[in-house]
Formats: structure tokens, C-alpha cells, sequence
């Protein structure tokens, strides 16, 4: 009965990622081992280490819809001149859970009557997965970001993977792994 059990237990440890074959299931993780394939060169701008993707555009952390799906890639080394991406195949490493919170600030002035529906104190997040990337060719490529749509916490959830294939449009394709 003992190895029963213990086979059991390690079996549910080497589980994968995908929790369903439902693409548009939003708990499912790009497995390890996945592929990036970026088909378009991707400039980041001077002094900052990231640049967005958004509905198969390229997009600024300023300027990019934080209610959709989004992607960033991120070097590691930050470059007061414009860096590029070169068009290449990225494995996925290591894939992490990733929670963004915002705390909602309220405006209140002595005087007047606050009136707040629902909880006041419930914060806005984002749900997402930092994606850990690897590439002979550009080892300053640390990794992509995917998050979900910004949402109050009981609402929000990750990106599923045709959001995510949406972010990239036609600049990057994500290739499950098997």
C-alpha cells in the first residue's frame, strides 16, 4: 500500500503544465521546453530593457491597453542606445506564475460624503507568467512576460494561450512542447 501511495505522489509531481487541451482554458502554463519562434526583428528603446506586444504590434510600456492581453520581451542589460531582437528561436526554460497588484487610492476629502460600491479595499491585479527564454545566438534575451487583463482580484486570471498567441500576432509564435 505504501508504494501505491508514494507512486502516486510522484507521478502528480511530474504532471504538466496543461491542465486541459482547451487552448482558451486560461490555467494552462506553456509547458518547458516550449518554443519561441520570433519571426520579426523587435526594437527595444533607448533606456528601458523591454518592449510590448499587443494584438501582433509592438507597443510602449506607456501606450499599450492594460485591460487585454499583452506580452513584453525583456533584455537583461540596459542600453542608453536602442537595442534589437533578432528574428531567432527561443526555448522556454522555465515558466513562473506572476501576480501585479495595484492598491486602489480613493479621494478623501473632510466634507464630503464617500460613497464606494463594493470593497473598497479589494485591489486591481494582473495575472500572468514570466516565461525564462534561452538562445546560443542572444544569451541578453532573459525572458517574455504574458499578462492578463488588468481586473479587480476576484475577476482577474492569466493569459490563455490563444491570448497570448494573439498578443504576438504574426511578430512571434509560441510552439507548445508535446
Amino acid at each position: 500500500m505504501r508504494w501505491i501511495v508514494l507512486l502516486l505522489l510522484l507521478s502528480a509531481c511530474s504532471q504538466s503544465y496543461m491542465v486541459s487541451d482547451n487552448l482558451a482554458y486560461p490555467y494552462n502554463l506553456p509547458p518547458v521546453g516550449s518554443k519561441l519562434v520570433l519571426m520579426q526583428e523587435v526594437a527595444i528603446e533607448p533606456g528601458t530593457t523591454r518592449t510590448f506586444l499587443q494584438r501582433g504590434r509592438t507597443t510602449t510600456l506607456g501606450d499599450f491597453n492594460r485591460y487585454r492581453a499583452n506580452c513584453n520581451f525583456e533584455v537583461e542589460n540596459l542600453s542608453d542606445k536602442a537595442q534589437r531582437i533578432e528574428p531567432d528561436t527561443f526555448i522556454i526554460k522555465k515558466v513562473q506564475r506572476l501576480m501585479t497588484e495595484v492598491v486602489r487610492q480613493y479621494n478623501h476629502r473632510s466634507g464630503y460624503i464617500n460613497v464606494e460600491f463594493g470593497d473598497p479595499g479589494s485591489p486591481m491585479v494582473t495575472h500572468g507568467y514570466h516565461l525564462w527564454l534561452s538562445s546560443e545566438k542572444q544569451p541578453d534575451v532573459m525572458r517574455m512576460t504574458c499578462r492578463g487583463a488588468f481586473d479587480d482580484l476576484s475577476r482577474s486570471e492569466p493569459p490563455s494561450i490563444n491570448e497570448i498567441r494573439k498578443a504576438l500576432g504574426d511578430i512571434a509564435e509560441l510552439v507548445l512542447a508535446a
